[in-house]
């Protein structure tokens, strides 16, 4: 059996597939699995630490306002991306595509489509993407994950409503171990902030303003800027406790972090809930105010309804606020763990099986 995956720009859109790829490899050993993204890209960094083959497609995002000069370039772009499809399918015969979102899944999906391919996607948000919305009108199956999602998509298609795909690597994880792997000895609480995979500016002013104002703190804050932000975040960084503050620019070993969490301070993207929740984690959920849609917003929305999370949005952001509301939780221990087991209720810990047999049968069908 055959099966590209394809999905970038963020981490969001990249794990889902590698949790399906994970999978699929338990259930049928000799799968052959090609990665389609872009090339220098965090897909193409991420697939070579897990093994995965790759292969490049030209492609650049969709802007966001009308018909413009970058409109053009895009659509060369798009144009280019769709040859370079036609010639990994050519090469590679896959029995399915899988796109899991984000413009880079666009031209893979779009050329299996047009060769009578099977082909499958997964919706991450509550608010799905443009790529995703457009790729729908032909799929054979949508797996989505909020049931708010099901309404954006055509009524003709098969439909699956099965949660985020989570990697095994967040199951498996024994606090004790991950202590002794991150070499985390403090005796304080951890809380874990962090804004996606390439960090939060928001989220780290607030950050800095706690930190001018609290050298040291009753719990130990691991906070995570994003690479392109790091830099800049420690010239701001006044000197403070090392047992009250970690600050890195990016880690391979949230799943380490998540098990010895309290508490998480995170942006709602879909796959960071699906983890958070994975973990039975209380969170403070700050959706970021510029993605595509709204979509962080709809996330969060959807986890404080179920009262599985506290939102604050990034008008309302700063550092007095957020430190309050971790320390408001910390000390409350009854509606933490409230918190964490209604996040746990809102994930399915079997779907990213059920992706897997549904993908198996549209291929044998």
């Amino acid at each position: 059996m055959k099966v590209i995956l394809s999905g970038g720009g963020t981490g969001g859109h990249i794990y889902p597939a590698l949790a399906i790829g994970e999978a699929l490899k338990k259930r049928v050993p000799d799968v052959d699995i090609l990665y389609v993204g872009k090339k220098d890209s965090m897909e193409e960094e991420l697939t070579e630490k897990y093994g995965i083959r790759f292969a490049p497609v030209h492609i650049q995002g969709f802007p966001r306002k009308k018909l413009n000069k970058e409109s053009v370039v895009t659509m060369m772009e798009l144009f280019r991306g769709l040859h370079d499809a036609g010639n990994i399918l050519k090469d590679f015969r896959a029995d399915v595509v899988i796109g899991t979102g984000g413009y880079v899944c666009a031209p893979i999906v779009l050329k299996a489509q047009r060769k009578g391919i099977k082909t499958v996607i997964q919706e991450q948000n509550a608010y799905p993407g443009k790529t995703n919305r457009l790729l729908a009108k032909h799929v054979d199956l949508i797996a989505y994950s909020f049931e708010e999602a099901k309404k954006y998509f055509p009524n003709h298609v098969s439909m699956l409503y099965t949660g985020n795909p989570i990697r095994s690597s967040f199951k498996k994880v024994h606090r004790e171990e991950a202590k002794e792997r991150l070499g985390y000895a403090s005796e304080k609480p951890l809380v874990l902030s962090f804004g996606g995979s390439g960090g939060q500016e928001s989220t780290n002013d607030a950050v800095i303003e706690i930190m001018n104002s609290h050298e040291t703190l009753p719990f130990h804050l691991v906070h995570i800027t994003g690479k392109e932000h790091y830099e800049g975040f420690l010239k701001r960084m006044p000197d403070v406790d090392k047992d009250s503050y970690t600050v890195l620019d990016y880690s391979h070993q949230i799943p380490e972090y998540l098990a010895v969490a309290e508490l998480v301070v995170a942006s709602s993207s879909a796959m960071t809930l699906a983890e958070i929740s994975a973990m039975h984690l209380p969170s403070i959920l700050i959706p970021k105010a510029y993605t595509a849609g709204n979509h962080q917003y709809h996330n969060a929305m959807s986890y404080q309804r179920a009262h599985a999370a506290e939102v604050i949005e990034e008008s309302e952001l700063n550092g007095a606020l957020l430190l309050e509301t971790m320390e408001s939780l910390l000390n409350d221990e009854k509606r933490s763990k409230a918190m964490g087991k209604a996040a746990y209720s809102l994930i399915n810990p079997r779907g990213t099986e059920e992706i897997v047999e549904s993908i198996l049968r549209i291929v044998e069908s």
